[in-house]
């Protein structure tokens, strides 16, 4: 039994075999240190090389700590080899780095890898080598493999990862064009979460039912509300979730009801956060349901396209899908449109 162990990788992303020998060695040892070893700039190139946003390090250290987080004898930390030349090069500065960043006196490396064993021996004599399943007999995956093929590895991604991998559907339009509809059916279809739109309830939850009584700072909890529900469903998504709007509809309805923009409201507005906005035409019969109050057809058509404005405003332009026609129409053309998000990250 070791003191104290360290376990080492880029870890990019984290998934099932990272994880079965973090757990089967912190079983060997009284303390195991999980080293994340980062080079920035070598990073960005494999992101983007792979087509993905950018797998920072603060990123990989939250999905570990989190997924070990009832397990004190582990503990995560990094180490920056930005500055230090690229493996199998720069040997002598990753060893000083290593001991400034585990101070302790380290009694075993855990490695699944052979290459890693001979500079080990010379740099830290003091420390055994453990050698983990070199083979993957358990986990037969690595990083590389799941950045070229995110969806069809997904089972083996930690959980508290597959959010950021997650294609984010957003579902938007005005009053009475089927968006919650649309979206729970698209949720239930693809076996996945939904966020539902706050503002839909907002009123009846915090005003007593009176929507002539909005202020400012009910559009402000609206949008904070959206984003905290928004992050809930996203920690449950498989592979996909869908968004019944954002905050851009907040400022929209801020700018119906208020009569001006809401800048906090639009702190909340990223483009980013979604990979497409299927937005919904108001060319389906009107559903008065008590709340909505802009039935007149050349009214809806016109906020139609004011919010279509606003989206492009805020940067959507070239993530926007109209969707129109009947509900059976719309409802085919949404799954194509989705299928064909996910068919891309298969082939």
């Amino acid at each position: 039994m070791y003191k104290t162990g360290v376990y080492f990788g880029r870890f990019c992303p984290p998934h099932r075999g990272h994880l079965y020998q973090m757990i089967e060695a912190s079983t060997r040892c009284d303390k195991l240190i999980v080293v994340i070893s980062d080079n920035r700039i070598q990073t960005e190139n494999i992101c983007k090389e792979a087509g993905l946003p950018v797998i920072t390090y603060q990123l990989r250290k939250q999905w570990i700590a989190q997924q070990v987080q009832d397990m004190a004898h582990i503990n995560v930390r990094v180490l920056d080899e930005t500055d230090i030349a690229e493996y199998p090069y720069g040997w002598s500065q990753w060893a000083q780095r290593m001991r400034e960043v585990v101070p302790e006196r380290i009694d075993a490396f855990f490695v699944g890898d052979r290459d890693y064993e001979e500079q080990l021996k010379a740099y830290f004599p003091e420390s055994a080598m453990e050698l983990f399943d070199p083979a993957r007999s358990r986990y037969p995956i690595s990083a590389t493999e799941i950045r070229r093929d995110i969806l069809n590895n997904w089972h083996y991604i930690l959980g508290p990862a597959r959010p950021f991998f997650a294609k984010k559907i957003l579902i938007a339009g005005t009053e009475s064009c089927g968006k919650t509809t649309l979206t729970k059916c698209l949720a239930k279809l693809y076996n996945t979460s939904w966020s539902e739109e706050v503002g839909r309830y907002y009123a009846n939850d915090y005003l007593g039912g009176d929507e002539t009584i909005y202020t400012d700072e009910d559009f402000n909890r609206m949008a904070y509300l959206q984003a905290e529900q928004d992050y809930h469903a996203l920690r449950t998504a498989n592979k996909v979730c869908f968004f019944d709007t954002d905050a851009v509809v907040t400022d929209y309805y801020s700018e119906l009801y208020m009569g001006h923009r809401n800048p906090l409201v639009e702190a909340f507005i990223d483009p980013d956060k979604y990979d497409v906005l299927l937005y919904l035409a108001p060319d389906v019969e009107w559903v008065p349901d008590g709340q909505r109050l802009n039935g007149d057809q050349n009214r809806r058509e016109a906020l139609h396209r004011r919010l279509w404005n606003m989206y492009e405003e805020f940067g959507f332009k070239d993530k926007i899908r109209l969707i129109q026609g009947n509900y059976n129409d719309r409802l085919t053309r949404a799954i194509e449109i989705v299928d064909g998000l996910l068919q891309l990250h298969v082939n």
